[in-house]
């Protein structure tokens, strides 16, 4: 099912697959499951639409969602227990099924996953961190009750560690070979895989390409591919101890995902990863399930993958789309299009600019939230993909504690002194009890703050907004949302 985004080069360079790429989660299902998984399979299988061409099913996050004897199973997940009790493998029949269907079948291996490491019940914990608590990255850190979660994912420098999770690598690949076409070695859920700081991962790195290497010896015995998911900049790489540049340089990767943390950006330096890779491999970009503190819309995704595409991308992968956790049946309408740069740039867009929330030290860096001064102003790029223009209509969405003098490209914007909405477009907005931090995805009525001007006005590649401040006090500005019609 996969098409051929380029045609041959004066090289011969075999041109590189385009993808569609669907990265899905395991526990939207899994827990879910009722008495008759199989329905459930069938269902969600039969749903997937037309243009997804890969479909990476996770195997479970600290805990398993198949029949382990290496680690362990997600105690939380009894229906799941319950079919392994009878001797039934929902996880493997959900590949089975996927294969069956043609599709691209990857099993999506989070290499850290460390959701809520100091829960008590333990459903996240790897069994190796049950046995020997010490062989995390930042013992210290966790012994003093710090909350950042990735001081307990595991270090790979320690033997025991690093013993483990090639183990659960090969239990894999050796159970579910016949019904997969590939592994999905995923670096960025969650990204710490090593103690030390700065230079001390990057010595301690050949420890993690050896883990590759092994993992590349057994998926070629298995005639599988093999695939991983790193940070979005090869400095990010760097950070984590990744030397993407050496595995791909010796044929250890089949293709590349790049991907921030748990967020979104438009645009990616995808360009540099092709100057280290050369021409034949491929590279796609990640979409999360936010975007500049805010939940995907249909006109937000095919913004995303325009610019992405615009950066380089062969393809788009979707990590964790949004499901069946809040809706009955999952929108994939919403991804209409984003098989190719032509069709993802249908109109309306939504752009946002980068926020830090989740971002870690490998990400790129955000650019909001941002404090304008009192009589002061401030700069902020808007860059664009030419694919996106020309439009006929463009507005400017800016939460902030108080109206701004706004210029577009040194031309002024107008502000709707009677229009306030908290959203562009409509929006998917979950339900507080199921997003904790529900308050920070939709700004309150006043502070939202509309503004219209000619889109004539908007460039492909580099755009600048000025954010002038004429009273005198600070204005915090949270989030800037550009529409394109």
């Amino acid at each position: 099912m996969l098409g051929l985004a380029l045609p041959l080069a004066a090289a011969e360079t075999p041109a590189r697959p385009h993808r569609l790429l669907i990265d899905h989660d395991g526990h939207l299902l899994f827990s879910t499951l009722t008495t008759n998984f199989r329905a459930d399979v069938d269902e969600e299988v039969r749903e997937i639409p037309a243009n997804v061409t890969t479909y990476l099913l996770c195997s479970g996050a600290g805990r398993t969602y198949f029949p382990t004897k290496v680690g362990r199973v997600d105690p939380n997940l009894k229906q799941l227990i319950a079919e392994h009790a009878k001797g039934n493998d929902p996880f493997g029949y959900f590949l089975e099924k996927l294969k069956a269907s043609g599709r691209e079948t990857f099993v999506e291996f989070r290499m850290n996953d460390v959701h809520n490491p100091t829960d008590a019940n333990h459903w996240n914990m790897p069994l190796v961190r049950e046995q020997h608590p010490d062989v995390i990255a930042r013992p210290e850190a966790a012994a003093r009750n710090d909350p950042e979660w990735l001081n307990w994912s595991l270090d790979f420098s320690n033997p025991k560690a690093n013993a483990y999770v090639t183990a659960m690598l090969r239990e894999v690949v050796e159970k579910y070979a016949p019904v997969m076409d590939g592994l999905q070695m995923d670096w960025m859920r969650f990204p710490r895989h090593l103690s030390g700081v700065g230079d001390e991962v990057w010595a301690k790195r050949a420890v993690l390409t050896r883990i590759v290497e092994q993992t590349r010896e057994l998926t070629k015995a298995h005639g599988l591919k093999l695939a991983v998911r790193v940070p979005s900049t090869l400095r990010g790489c760097r950070v984590l101890g990744l030397d993407v540049e050496d595995w791909v340089k010796r044929g250890l990767v089949d293709f590349v995902v790049v991907s921030e943390f748990l967020d979104t950006d438009y645009t990616m330096p995808i360009a540099e990863f092709r100057a280290k890779f050369g021409p034949a491999m491929p590279i796609y970009a990640s979409v999360e399930i936010e975007h500049g503190w805010q939940f995907h819309c249909p006109e937000s995704l095919r913004a995303t993958a325009t610019g992405l595409y615009d950066c380089g991308a062969d393809g788009i992968s979707l990590f964790n789309f949004v499901g069946r956790y809040t809706f009955g049946a999952v929108p994939y309408d919403w991804l209409t299009g984003l098989e190719s740069p032509a069709t993802a740039a249908k109109k309306p867009l939504l752009y946002s600019l980068p926020v830090n929330k989740y971002r870690k030290e490998m990400d790129q860096p955000a650019v909001l939230p941002v404090s304008v001064p009192a009589h002061s102003t401030v700069k902020l790029p808007l860059p664009l993909p030419g694919l996106a223009l020309p439009a006929w209509r463009a507005r400017l969405l800016i939460a902030a504690d108080a109206p701004l003098a706004v210029t577009l490209n040194g031309q002024a914007v107008e502000l709707v002194p009677t229009l306030h909405p908290t959203e562009m477009f409509v929006e998917f907005i979950p339900l507080a009890n199921n997003f904790s931090n529900i308050g920070s995805h939709r700004p309150a009525r006043e502070q939202s703050h509309f503004y219209r001007f000619e889109a004539a006005g908007l460039q492909a590649g580099a755009n600048t907004l000025e954010l002038r401040n004429d009273t005198d006090q600070a204005i915090e500005v949270k989030r800037v949302n550009l529409g394109l019609w």
